[in-house]
Parts: structure tokens; C-alpha cells; sequence
């Protein structure tokens, strides 16, 4: 499964207590506002920088305050979540699953044209997604629907034109409709074809951007992560009450120095 609370994505990545609470504070924001000046927001940052875990954690918060309208998690190493077939089916469905309400629109679409899942990605995610959420809202209206759909890992996705098409047939769908309540989250490397994308003129003025650099002090996470980390080892190992002074404040300078800013690198260090 490719949605935040699949089964196979057992031990996903996610933001450790007390850590990311900048990042974490301006995305909250961002989906919690009513007036919204964009409808899609980017994080972007280098690998291991922490992306998927501030899209998990972020999943989990709104799934939680009940906001999540839908999620898909891609990984280039897993067969159907590395490929933007099955995404808009995915985010149809879960929308059906959260708001229960739109299942009859959704239906509706998929009689009309059977052959929908054989259509291009911008008439799936159009018919499918933002165009149920609108005539429900339109018909049936309340601020109490939830309206985030989060995707992440666009440049997971293995067919390299795919990853710019993702981002260009949810925003040619929410340009035909001004306004629709809901809004896109997506994380991904700042690789060429991707940002080229969100550079395009109507695309720049529909996105926020938020970049995971020294902005956001990741050293200072870094080491709180570390910090934890060895003190959960020592209490957890039977020879932890002889390493009082172990490891010392300028050992776990040096891992967060060598981090560079990526807690993939803290993470291994302290896990093996």
C-alpha cells in the first residue's frame, strides 16, 4: 500500500518528539488556513534530508484532527508506488473512505466514462478527485471535509516526465476551479525536470516552496535526535549504567557535524 498507514510501510520514517517543530509549525499553518493564497505547497530538500518523514508525521497529525483527505508515499524500489499509474485510483478511494459523502460523485464519474483508469493523469485526477470534491461541496457545503492530499516522493517515481506530470494535472485541475478547498502537499528532491515545473509560469504562482535548508537549524534537531538516541541505548542495554560519560558532548558534535544537515547520516550512525 502506498497511503501513511499501509501495512507494508511497517516503521515508516517519521519525525522524532520535539524535532522539526519549525518546519513542521509552517506546513500546519499553511494547511490550516482558511484563505489559502496557493493550493499547493512544495517541500523540497536533498536526499536524506528528511522529506518523508515530515510528509509521514504531517500525515498522521491530520489524519489524527481529521483533515487527511488522502496520501500516497512513492518508493522507486516498491512495484506500484514507483509508477503514477495507480496514484489518482489510490487518492479516489481514500477520498471515498474519508469523506464517504463524495463516493456517489466518484461513482458517477466512472459510469459516465468506464474507461476513466485508461485516461491520461489530468482527466484521473480531474474527473476523480478535484471535480467529486467540488459538485459535493457545492451541493452539500461545509468547512468540515477534509481537504489535504498529501504525495511524497515525486522524484521516486521512476518515468522522469511522469514526475512533472503529476505536478501539472493537479494544477491544471485546481485552475479550473478556483474554488475548491482542497490542497496538495508534495515533497521531493529538487531534481532538474521537477523544478523546471514548478518554475512554469502559472504553476510558480499557484505553489508555496519551502526548502529544508539551514533555515530551519537541522543541526540543532540533529542533535536532539542524537542526543535521544544514545540515551534510549544506554537506559535499553544491559552495560548502560557503565556508560555514564559515553559518548561524550564532542563525540556527538562530530555526528552532527558530519550530518551536514541530513538526518539519514545521524540516523545510521546511531542504529548501527
Amino acid at each position: 500500500g502506498a497511503t501513511h498507514s499501509a501495512g507494508d510501510r511497517y516503521d515508516e520514517p517519521k519525525c522524532h518528539p520535539k524535532t522539526r517543530k519549525a518546519v513542521l509549525s509552517n506546513i500546519k499553518s499553511w494547511i490550516d488556513s482558511n484563505n489559502k493564497a496557493t493550493k499547493i505547497m512544495w517541500l523540497h530538500g536533498p536526499a536524506g534530508a528528511g522529506k518523508s518523514a515530515i510528509a509521514q508525521t504531517t500525515a498522521e497529525d491530520c489524519h489524527s484532527e481529521g483533515n487527511l483527505a488522502a496520501s500516497f508515499f512513492l518508493s522507486r524500489f516498491v512495484e506500484g508506488r514507483n509508477k503514477k499509474g495507480g496514484l489518482v485510483a489510490t487518492i479516489a478511494f481514500q477520498l471515498c473512505v474519508s469523506i464517504p459523502q463524495i463516493k456517489e460523485y466518484v461513482i458517477k464519474q466512472i459510469e459516465k466514462n468506464p474507461s476513466i483508469f485508461q485516461s491520461n493523469i489530468e482527466t484521473q485526477m480531474q474527473s476523480l478527485v478535484f471535480e467529486p470534491f467540488s459538485l459535493l461541496n457545492k451541493e452539500v457545503p461545509s468547512n468540515a471535509y477534509p481537504r489535504l492530499i498529501i504525495i511524497d516522493g515525486l522524484d521516486e517515481c521512476e518515468i522522469r516526465k511522469d514526475q512533472a506530470g503529476i505536478v501539472e494535472a493537479i494544477a491544471k485541475a485546481i485552475s479550473m476551479d478556483n474554488t475548491s478547498q482542497l490542497c496538495v502537499f508534495l515533497t521531493s528532491r529538487p531534481e532538474v525536470e521537477i523544478r523546471q515545473t514548478f518554475n512554469e509560469g502559472n504553476i510558480s504562482l499557484m505553489c508555496t516552496r519551502l526548502a529544508l535548508d539551514d533555515t530551519f537549524n537541522p543541526d540543532k534537531d540533529i542533535k536532539l535526535f542524537v542526543q535521544s538516541c544514545f540515551h534510549s541505548l544506554k537506559h535499553c542495554h544491559v552495560l548502560g549504567q557503565m556508560l555514564v560519560h559515553w559518548p561524550n558532548e564532542e563525540g556527538i558534535d562530530l555526528i552532527v557535524q558530519k550530518s551536514s544537515g541530513q538526518f539519514i547520516y545521524a540516523s545510521t550512525v546511531v542504529h548501527y
